[in-house]
């Protein structure tokens, strides 16, 4: 035998066996657990009452709902005209406001800064087919609150300072106008009605000649046809003032009303303090033999 096979063998030692250590850690820990099974089962009790206790304490939330629409405003051709109305975050931008949460509070009797970062906005319709099709989705705005009754007023009147904001310019400029139009045709067709009344009544008179019953008869006729041209006029008003009225106007669509939601709920804190007692159960079982060594020791 060589000097070089002989130092190599003696170089040559046997490695750890890793695989047993760990299998050794684990029965060790096994064993405590098993030993101290009441540890662990008394955490996952405790954590389960606790969570269940803690839910319960937890004070009740509110939410309440208003959504709108937010209209389509359409020129006089009948083409879309973009603006506020077409653009979902305007009412964002209103409810979130400071002046619109003030008044709101003060309408629904909430103290005041209680709808401060308890009001959101979310788009019922969105997507590319919506902006493509040029319709509005329709908002919804949200609060919450622990007053039902005050959050839904509260919730109503910022969704009607939305509706009134995004549809203040040209939409109820041109209502306003429409309105006044219908007004005017009502008005013009009472007075024809009276004038032609007169008419008929003098035209039933006996005393008249055939040449002032002639000149009657063509009044009457020129009554009866500019009665037809206002009442046709009456009725396109009409129908432009219904159409600005229900599709180009923003309107509270569903008004609000308050409903209860969970702050915590009982299941999914009963199953957290579970957890976590379960947890602390099992590493006060595996360290209760260490801890306890050590205070013997020390004492």
């Amino acid at each position: 035998m060589s000097a070089d096979t002989e130092l190599r063998r003696r170089r040559e030692r046997p490695l750890p066996e890793l695989d047993a250590e760990e299998e050794l850690e684990l029965g060790r820990y096994w064993e405590a657990l098993v030993a101290r099974w009441w540890l662990p089962l008394a955490g996952l009790i405790a954590g389960v009452a606790v969570g269940y206790l803690l839910s319960l304490g937890g004070h009740k939330v509110y939410e309440a709902k208003a959504t709108l629409y937010l209209g389509q405003p359409l020129s006089a051709s009948g083409t879309q005209i973009q603006g506020p109305s077409t653009n979902p975050s305007s009412v964002h931008q209103v409810v979130t406001s400071a002046w619109a949460q003030r008044r709101a509070e003060r309408v629904g009797g909430l103290r005041q800064g209680a709808l401060s970062g308890h009001v959101s906005t979310q788009s019922v319709a969105a997507g590319a087919t919506v902006t493509r099709s040029g319709i509005n989705p329709l908002v919804t705005v949200i609060t919450t609150g622990s007053r039902p009754a005050a959050l839904a007023r509260a919730t109503n009147e910022l969704a009607k300072l939305a509706a009134d904001r995004v549809s203040s310019g040209y939409v109820a400029t041109k209502i306003a106008y429409l309105r006044r139009q219908v007004a005017a045709q009502n008005d013009a067709l009472k007075s024809i009605d009276q004038t032609i009344a007169i008419l008929r009544q003098g035209a039933s008179s006996h005393g008249l000649s055939t040449a002032e019953r002639l000149i009657i008869a063509s009044q009457l006729n020129g009554q009866t046809l500019q009665r037809s041209q206002v009442v046709d006029q009456l009725a396109t008003y009409q129908n432009q003032l219904t159409l600005a009225q229900t599709v180009e106007q923003s309107k509270i669509l569903a008004p609000a009303s308050a409903f209860k939601t969970t702050a915590r709920s009982r299941r999914n804190s009963a199953l957290v303090g579970a957890l976590i007692g379960l947890l602390l159960g099992i590493v006060a079982a595996l360290l209760w033999e260490p801890v306890a060594g050590r205070l013997q020791k020390h004492s």
